[in-house]
């Protein structure tokens, strides 16, 4: 069964002018996984990214939550996918990545793929109640 939108709502840590940041519902292994979806709803594709988002997308979002998810769980290094396989709309996928375990809320995270693609991983379903406070720990570290 699809979710509606209002359960993605949750999830959103930010809106900027051309995008929506989103807390990744899937925190294991990559805590601080993020999304940021397109506000246009006819964007598809990275082929449809229009300048202005490119710039916003890159220079300003990916930047702060670089910045946040450093502070907060200090990644050693980051990826940025935008492939739209699943879902036929414009977003970008900001995974943060760990050469060794971090624990958060006595939960460890192990990137056992660090250094080779992320994909695919283990994916065990996390607490509403976990995900909010890691949501609202980087919407505490973002600039607003």
């Amino acid at each position: 069964m699809e979710k509606d939108k209002s359960y993605y709502d949750q999830f959103i840590i930010k809106k900027y002018k051309f995008w929506e940041l989103y807390l990744y519902e899937k925190q294991f292994p990559y805590i601080g996984r993020c999304y940021a979806w397109a506000k246009r709803p006819e964007a598809e594709t990275a082929k449809d990214m229009r300048p202005h988002e490119t710039f916003e997308l890159h220079h300003i979002i990916y930047q702060e939550w670089n910045k946040a998810i450093q502070t907060l769980f200090q990644h050693d290094t980051d990826n940025l996918s935008i492939m739209c396989n699943e879902t036929r709309h414009l977003h970008a996928h900001f995974i943060p990545r760990y050469k060794t375990p971090r624990t958060n809320r006595y939960l460890k995270f192990t990137d056992q793929n660090f250094g080779h693609n992320y994909a695919p991983y283990q994916q065990p379903k996390l607490h509403l109640e976990f995900l909010m406070k890691i949501k609202e720990d980087i919407k505490h570290q973002l600039k607003f």
